[in-house]
């Protein structure tokens, strides 16, 4: 028995320096074969895709927004609306007040990646989809007019949920300007500068931002722009002389004045009193994307936890003479405490509606496997099979059910040390024609469908990325590309491996057996690796066997990339191609002689 442990520790040390090394061989290396076998199972499997259809979008932690076209799936549109909430309850803006600017930001996520001479600064955009990063759209900001309660129910007794397909809705109850700044329904948008790039021809711009710094003119009562010291320039037109703030790249809008101080400003002191009345008076805003001819459009991933709207004013405080410039700010998303919904259209190919109504939950011997983030679908494995007529009785085998696989029963028998287990999924490239790299799932998350919450493997895995989307490195699911400069599939994704080590240990090996059940694996794409909380569908997934699952990832929400694989049973390849390619579990062991 000592031998045995010290056996299986350097195993086990072999699997954290060298994950994907051949464990017959580092097996044979270590103690030859006198008392031990190396080898590999691979376990049956069945696995088979479910289309999520509308999904729980309200109080993301990270929220899409554009248009996201990929040539396999089709087209998601992305909308978004929120609640604001007052940085100050019971504001006091003084007298003759006259709004200076109302400017709304929301910066992407983002690495500089060089500072100039003059101080500014070049940045990589992350998180933006789309064969064209920067191609154009329409984006409109209105007043949203519909209330979202924080609960459900007369008794709210039960928080509320929001879905996808709540963006009709929306739309027909936004607001707007009308000529004198009064909120009106289907009043024209807030983001009315004359600036296009605001509003018409709307791009994620990866440009840093420049705001330049202006003073008061008491005398004058308008704004001067200055210099570095504060002063006020002689020459107004100098842009190189003004001193500046400089942002981060980010949706940054200017917004209606005229709207905001008759809505804000001069709102009465009942709707302003604290943020549960002024949600009940100002409901929101409402971010609207439409195509323009001929752009393909794009979407960014955006925390609008991290916008500001301010509100740049001056007035006379009360006991004073004099007029100073002031800032009012307001928060977003759920740092206003209130609550936000993702809009989410999506409009399936005919290819990816044939293939998800080809998958058969019964048989599991799919030829492909579907993985689409937002309203988009799932996919859901059993492992070890389903036949189940042999039990174990004191240490053997007999006729009868005990709601275990026979396989898994067949394996507990046998005393196997477990080196290493992993699946591994193949992009069928034949699917993903027309897909750059960037329209890939970059990461794909393995779950306990049947619990609802992350594997054992994911938890104990505590390595580091070069970012946190990065982290989790044993574990895995990172998109693994065509690293041959010469291939024509050159950085396009080859296959993704996950690890379930510890989970197949538990479930072959554990003595606790109630605790380590048999449970239905989920996979889906994730925008980032941290996300393993869960979200409603809107109609519960039922299958042949077992009670339906109500719930799946939030990070499959979140995200709106897919990727097609290759199921347990891929059609149209040579005997070697599919022996190659096809998904398997594979179960590497020390075998006691």
């Amino acid at each position: 028995m000592k031998k045995k442990i010290t056996v299986l520790f350097l195993v086990f040390s072999m699997v954290f320096i060298s994950c994907d090394q051949d464990f017959n061989t580092i097996g044979a290396d270590l103690v030859g074969d006198e008392h031990f076998d190396f080898d590999k199972f691979e376990a049956s499997l069945k696995a088979y895709s479910v289309k999520t259809e509308e999904v729980q979008t309200n109080n993301l932690p990270i929220n899409p927004l554009g248009f996201y076209d990929n040539p396999y799936f089709g087209e998601t549109k992305a909308n978004f609306v929120t609640q604001i909430a007052l940085s100050s309850t019971q504001p006091d803006f003084g007298t003759a007040v006259q709004v200076d600017d109302v400017t709304l930001y929301v910066p992407y996520f983002s690495t500089v990646e060089s500072t100039n001479s003059d101080g500014s600064k070049v940045y990589t955009l992350d998180s933006i989809y789309g064969a064209t990063p920067e191609s154009k759209m329409k984006l409109s900001v209105y007043e949203n007019g519909y209330y979202l309660s924080s609960f459900e129910g007369p008794n709210q007794d039960a928080n509320a949920k929001y879905y996808s397909d709540l963006n009709t809705v929306i739309d027909a109850q936004k607001r707007g300007a009308d000529v004198s700044g009064n909120s009106v329904s289907n009043g024209t948008r807030l983001n009315n500068s004359s600036n296009a790039a605001e509003n018409d021809e709307f791009f994620f711009n990866k440009s840093e931002i420049i705001v330049y710094k202006t003073k008061l003119n008491t005398t004058t009562g308008v704004l001067e722009y200055v210099d570095a010291t504060g002063a006020v320039l002689l020459d107004q037109t100098d842009v190189t002389l003004r001193d500046k703030d400089r942002l981060a790249p980010g949706i940054y809008l200017h917004l209606n004045k005229d709207f905001f101080k008759k809505k804000i400003i001069e709102a009465t002191s009942d709707n302003l009193f604290n943020n549960n009345n002024f949600r009940q008076y100002f409901k929101g805003l409402y971010f609207k994307m439409e195509k323009i001819t001929g752009e393909k459009g794009a979407m960014a991933m955006l925390n609008f936890n991290n916008a500001k709207l301010n509100i740049d004013y001056h007035s006379i405080d009360t006991g004073a003479t004099v007029s100073t410039t002031k800032t009012f700010e307001m928060s977003l998303g759920t740092n206003s405490s209130g609550n936000t919904v993702s809009l989410q259209d999506f409009s399936y190919t005919g290819a990816y509606n044939t293939g998800l109504l080809a998958s058969n939950k019964v048989t599991g011997q799919d030829a492909n496997l579907f993985v689409k983030g937002g309203k988009g679908s799932v996919v859901y494995m059993d492992v070890f099979g389903d036949a189940d007529v042999l039990k174990v009785v004191d240490g053997q085998l007999v006729s009868g059910s005990n709601e275990v696989p026979d396989e898994l029963d067949q394996l507990r028998l046998k005393g196997w040390l477990i080196n290493d287990a992993y699946l591994e999924f193949y992009v069928d490239k034949s699917k993903m024609i027309g897909n750059s790299k960037y329209q890939e799932a970059e990461r794909l998350y393995l779950f306990d469908a049947t619990n609802q919450k992350a594997l054992i493997d994911y938890s104990y895995d505590t390595s580091t990325g070069s970012d946190s989307k990065k982290n989790k490195l044993l574990f895995g699911g990172m998109i693994e590309r065509d690293s041959d400069p010469l291939s024509s599939t050159y950085e396009k994704g080859v296959k993704y491996k996950i690890r379930i080590t510890q989970h197949i240990n538990n479930l072959i090996n554990s003595t606790n057996l109630s605790t380590n059940k048999n449970v239905k694996l989920g996979l889906c794409v994730t925008e980032s690796i941290l996300y393993t909380s869960n979200y409603y569908y809107k109609s519960p997934v039922s299958f042949p066997t077992g009670p339906n699952i109500e719930y799946f990832p939030v990070a499959s929400i979140m995200a709106q990339q897919g990727t097609v694989l290759y199921g347990t049973n891929p059609v149209g390849l040579s005997p070697e191609d599919t022996e190659k390619y096809r998904l398997k579990l594979t179960i590497h062991y020390t075998k006691p002689n």
